[in-house]
């Protein structure tokens, strides 16, 4: 009876083994292309060949969906800028979902209302949400709340909440974003490239209280991850000019039913695969 009660189990856990694999996936995250930086927005050929490298490597590995986390051009109604940009992300097979968000460079300095609706007249929407295999995925626009654009940075905060809410059977809450919430530490003072402290912890709170897993970002142009709490603030370097160590490239993100696992990979060494 015990020989036959252990092989059941055996039997059973390597069941839910083999679910739990089947439910898993990847996503691959991209930010800072910022069409034009590299030559002064002179031209853009640099960021052309970049961008055309990881739109190949991509497409040979077929995530679930790409998602781009601001600073898509370097000066926001440069028409040749975005052009060139949306010319290279036609050419990411039509089956993998690719989603965009705005970053400081996607606005004028204050996000003027002309320069908040150019956007929404380019790309369609400036947040979204969505659900793959039980993981809800929210993406914001981050430089509302930067600039304090009171009205719309209010909206998007009923809007994310409703979601989050809405979302706690889900095995997992990812968020994006182009501004880190914190780089490295929730408490940081307040700079270029956080979310400033007056508004953070808010935010922080309600990651907590609706348990968050992650949030990725951009606009660093280094890696960088810090905690609060459950919530991991995950930082990616940029698909065009890096600021540290890490090279050009892109970030790889496994989710299973359980865990969330990502690595950073400069676009010399993304692998051949992705294996979960």
């Amino acid at each position: 009876m015990n020989k036959l009660f252990f092989s059941l189990v055996t039997v059973l856990l390597c069941m839910n083994q083999a679910f739990a694999q089947s439910d898993a996936f990847y996503f691959v995250q991209m930010s800072d292309p910022q069409f034009g930086m590299l030559d002064g927005n002179k031209s853009f050929t640099k960021e052309t060949k970049l961008m055309e490298q990881a739109v190949e490597a991509v497409n040979k590995l077929n995530p679930e969906f790409i998602v781009f986390t601001g600073d898509l051009v370097n000066v926001w109604n440069d028409k040749k800028q975005i052009s060139e940009f949306r010319r290279i992300l036609g050419q990411i097979k039509k089956e993998i979902p690719v989603y965009v968000l705005p970053g400081n460079h996607d606005f004028d300095v204050n996000v003027s209302d002309k320069a908040f609706q150019a956007y929404l007249d380019e790309y369609g929407y400036d947040s979204f949400n969505f659900q793959v295999k039980n993981t809800c995925f929210i993406g914001l626009n981050s430089p509302v709340i930067f600039a304090d654009k009171k009205d719309e940075e209010q909206s998007q905060l009923v809007w994310m909440e409703r979601i989050l809410k809405n979302s706690q059977k889900c095995n997992h809450r990812i968020l994006f974003s182009h501004y880190s919430f914190f780089v490295e530490t929730p408490d940081e003072a307040d700079q270029y490239f956080n979310i400033p402290l007056t508004k953070r912890g808010n935010y922080i709170d309600m990651f907590n209280k609706y348990n968050v897993d992650a949030m990725f970002s951009g606009h660093l142009h280094r890696n960088a991850k810090g905690s609060a709490g459950n919530f991991k603030m995950i930082t990616s370097s940029a698909l065009c000019y890096p600021l540290g160590e890490d090279k050009v490239g892109f970030r790889i993100v496994k989710v299973y039913p359980d865990r969330i696992e990502s690595d950073y990979y400069d676009l010399d060494n993304i692998p051949v695969k992705v294996n979960l």
